[in-house]
């Protein structure tokens, strides 16, 4: 139980035989993230910015990414996500999330240039997560 977090083409799910396996592209499978608590909570805050304070990003609630938006993330990720640190979220892994940022770092800023390519190509991408 926890965090899960997700990224793909709109109509088009994650490819989970691969993300468990040695032979994972995120940009072939889909994008997918466990438990990265300043991720989420960066995300977290694009989906209330949209549609509230009071709606629930989890489950079947879906973000779609904009240029606007990966130039915020960029920024984030530039900046360690200081402006996201997670305050608590057991099932977010907030208490190793200083571990989790550094070890997605890289494919937080392949994410970022596959979504611009993505939106430059006519394609939608679409951010989710559960827990």
């Amino acid at each position: 139980m926890g965090l899960d977090q997700y990224a793909h083409l709109r109509n088009q799910k994650i490819n989970f035989k691969n993300v468990f396996s040695d032979k994972y592209e995120p940009t072939k499978d889909g994008f997918y993230w466990r438990k990265h608590a300043r991720l989420q909570t960066f995300m977290q805050k694009e989906y209330e910015s949209i549609h509230g304070d009071e709606a629930d990003f989890n489950g079947d609630a879906e973000l779609e990414m904009t240029p606007d938006i990966i130039k915020r993330l960029r920024e984030n990720i530039a900046s360690n996500y200081h402006e996201n640190f997670c305050q608590g979220g057991f099932f977010w892994g907030h208490q190793f999330q200083e571990e989790q940022m550094k070890e997605y770092r890289d494919q937080d800023l392949q994410f970022c240039d596959w979504v611009l390519a993505q939106i430059e190509k006519g394609n939608k991408v679409i951010y989710s997560c559960s827990w």
